[in-house]
């Protein structure tokens, strides 16, 4: 009797896995054994990281997995066409603040989210800029992320309260860059990126 057959896993191109590296949630539509399964939550599992290795307070919300935040939130960001740049963070903010999680974000996790992001511009940036600062509206002190500027130092992250507050932003998040390591200045807020 000739060995059973077995069918070859079928094949996926990348082309055809993009909706799924879109939809967290389309992952399901994959075999877990598969390799397209595989390399959609490889490829996912980037993004993951970014947001719970950096805001491990985010599992708290979530549940061990991150997966009640990070499938509909990254499905969000695709149907919004946001970048995951240094702004990801504050997305992901607003995100939760109008999603069922509502409710437990509190200022801490504001704050933990806009360092994050100010985090990231300092070490992502790479603009003659020195600095960020980051405004929340409703929230009086400012975040503000340097750049290393010594050979032996890291960038820098601050939370200053100003005596004579700034003009809150017109939308929920406004930044603003430093031409040098000064607070000094303050042209205006500018939008967050998409």
């Amino acid at each position: 009797m000739p060995p059973e057959s077995v069918l070859p896993e079928p094949q996926w191109k990348d082309a055809e896995l993009l909706d799924a590296l879109l939809i967290p949630a389309l992952q399901g539509n994959f075999p877990r054994d598969s390799a397209a399964f595989v390399r959609i939550d490889t490829s996912l599992r980037v993004y993951w990281h970014t947001l719970f290795d950096i805001c491990p307070q985010l599992l708290e919300l979530s549940g061990p997995d991150g997966l009640a935040i990070f499938r509909p939130f990254m499905a969000w960001a695709a149907q919004q066409q946001l970048s995951m740049n240094w702004a990801v963070y504050l997305w992901l903010c607003r995100w939760l603040q109008q999603s069922e999680f509502a409710a437990r974000v509190d200022e801490e996790l504001v704050f933990t989210l806009m360092a994050a992001s100010v985090a990231r511009w300092a070490t992502g940036d790479r603009s003659a800029d020195c600095g960020i600062v980051l405004s929340a509206a409703g929230h009086g002190d400012l975040l503000v992320g340097w750049k290393c500027h010594t050979p032996d130092g890291g960038r820098a992250i601050e939370r200053v309260g100003l005596a004579t507050p700034l003009p809150e932003p017109d939308e929920q998040f406004g930044y603003f860059t430093l031409p040098d390591f000064a607070l000094d200045r303050f042209d205006g807020w500018q939008a967050v990126p998409r």
